[in-house]
């Protein structure tokens, strides 16, 4: 590692130990209710519904139904779910066995903004690999539908640092977000910005 040693890692989970497309999500999105990808992005800046559901403050059902208003889109829930998931792609092997070997000297941690849908798929990119939990890779998971915090709000990092008991210079974020990287540096965290598929072969050889 590059940074000065720490003790502690905080890894992001989607862009960061799971490949992503949000590309794809939206395009599915729209072709369900034949609208333009410029309309998805411009309505997931305008609706706060988005948000709520990745702290819990709505459930699945009441997100489906927001969807479908959206969308206009009244066909059943496996093609909205199938269509939200389709940012969901695999996750490399190298990087779940990455994890297994910094965990023997480091506390690794897990800190995600996610929801039940996604992590439901989530589990099914996990069997791949024949397990369908994080369980074996992380030590502590911290996922903001269960905790009701999202980055890059400051109370989810100060959460994870109190509850561990964490100095935040004992601790880098790993993360693929600017924003989120930026509110991890404002509490004065060490952070690694994941920008391509080769950040954390790079940093972590």
């Amino acid at each position: 590692m590059r940074q000065r040693k720490v003790n502690n890692l905080i890894f992001d989970l989607g862009g960061v130990i799971i490949n992503l497309s949000i590309q794809k999500t939206i395009d599915e999105l729209a072709k369900l209710g034949g609208k333009t990808p410029d309309f998805i992005k411009e309505q997931y800046l305008h609706h706060d519904e988005f948000k709520k559901y990745e702290t819990g403050a709505i459930g699945d059902d009441e997100f489906r139904s927001f969807l479908r208003g959206l969308l206009s889109f009244y066909g059943p829930d496996a093609d909205i779910d199938s269509a939200w998931n389709a940012m969901i792609l695999d996750i490399p092997a190298e990087r779940l066995s990455m994890l297994k070997r910094l965990q023997h000297d480091h506390q690794v941690m897990l800190l995600s903004n996610t929801n039940t849908i996604h992590m439901n798929r989530v589990r099914e990119v996990l069997a791949v690999h024949g397990t369908d939990s994080f369980d074996p890779y992380f030590h502590k998971q911290y996922y903001s539908h269960l905790i009701n915090k999202r980055k890059p709000d400051a109370e989810i990092y100060q959460m994870v640092l109190e509850e561990n008991n964490i100095d935040a210079e004992d601790a880098l974020f790993i993360d693929d977000n600017a924003d989120n990287i930026k509110g991890a540096a404002n509490l004065g965290i060490q952070v690694l910005h994941v920008t391509s598929s080769e950040t954390l072969t790079n940093f972590f050889e």
